[in-house]
């Protein structure tokens, strides 16, 4: 087993990991009770008027249409070539192309809403959230203990799964070859990709852990937000909190299948940019 792992002692990955679960651990504490207190109104009226199951609907639908707002504001520098803090600064995206790629945006906007209200609705089972989204909250320790279960549970579901995506020929060609049309990829299309996948692999590495620990429907709607505007920012051909790592597997295929990437540094897939890749000068740009 130890000579099948990979030696990273020289790379950040246990400093990375470590940094981005108190990251999200920290956000959720911060996002949870503004979210909360601005879904809450929204679930009460709509709830009064077509049920409960409806009023979960909108509060779904809110979040993920932020989420894609958050997106298009992410996505508007690759369109009109900015360079400072450009990835890959040898490609820009072209507006045809992300236009071509909105209807399968679209429909997965769709199956996310879908998706989402199924998990809220779900998690309201007991019928104590039916009339008022904010009754019982868990408490900051409980918060903390889910947000990291939650953010395990997502990371060995995405690595897995998006590396079989990878590993197994028919379900590359067939699957996830849509998602790597975008070899430099921005915001928006961090959901474009073959329905299958985004079902059984984005989405449900989301929910899954919300689902297990019994989490609150504000917590899952908390945790979707903070998850999936990290997904834009990790797709959006600059550099964020993630150095750039997701970026530098659609530029190199068969590295960095993760999200908080300590499968990758246990399996031996985690690379990062070499220092000398990180500010490359501009050159002329290429349609990508």
């Amino acid at each position: 087993m130890v000579a099948f792992l990979a030696d990273f002692s020289g790379e950040p990955a246990l400093a990375g990991f470590i940094s981005q679960l108190l990251a999200v651990v920290v956000l959720m504490q911060a996002v949870l009770p503004v979210w909360t207190s601005l879904m809450s109104p929204l679930h009460a009226w709509v709830a009064r008027a077509l049920g409960y199951e409806a009023g979960m609907c909108g509060v779904v639908f809110a979040t993920v249409t932020v989420v894609h707002s958050a997106g298009a504001l992410m996505t508007v520098p690759a369109l009109v070539g900015v360079i400072v803090g450009k990835i890959q600064v040898t490609k820009v995206a072209s507006a045809k192309k992300l236009a071509g790629a909105m209807p399968l945006v679209g429909l997965n906007f769709i199956l996310s809403i879908v998706a989402g209200s199924a998990a809220l609705i779900y998690a309201t089972k007991d019928h104590a959230h039916q009339t008022d989204f904010t009754a019982g909250l868990p408490s900051s320790p409980m918060l903390a203990v889910q947000t990291g279960f939650c953010l395990l549970v997502t990371e060995l579901i995405f690595y897995h799964v998006h590396r079989v995506f990878h590993e197994n020929k028919w379900l590359y060609a067939t699957i996830h070859k849509v998602h790597h049309t975008w070899p430099a990829p921005v915001a928006l299309v961090s959901t474009y990709a073959h329905p299958i996948e985004h079902l059984g692999c984005n989405l449900l590495s989301i929910f899954a852990g919300p689902w297990l620990c019994g989490a609150h429907p504000a917590v899952i709607l908390t945790y979707t937000l903070i998850f999936a505007i990290g997904a834009h920012a990790h797709h959006c051909g600059y550099w964020s909190d993630d150095m750039g790592m997701h970026d530098m597997h659609h530029e190199a295929f068969n590295v960095n299948y993760g999200n908080a990437h300590i499968l990758d540094y246990l399996y031996g897939t985690y690379r990062l940019k070499k220092p000398s890749q990180l500010w490359a000068p501009a050159v002329v740009q290429k349609k990508s």
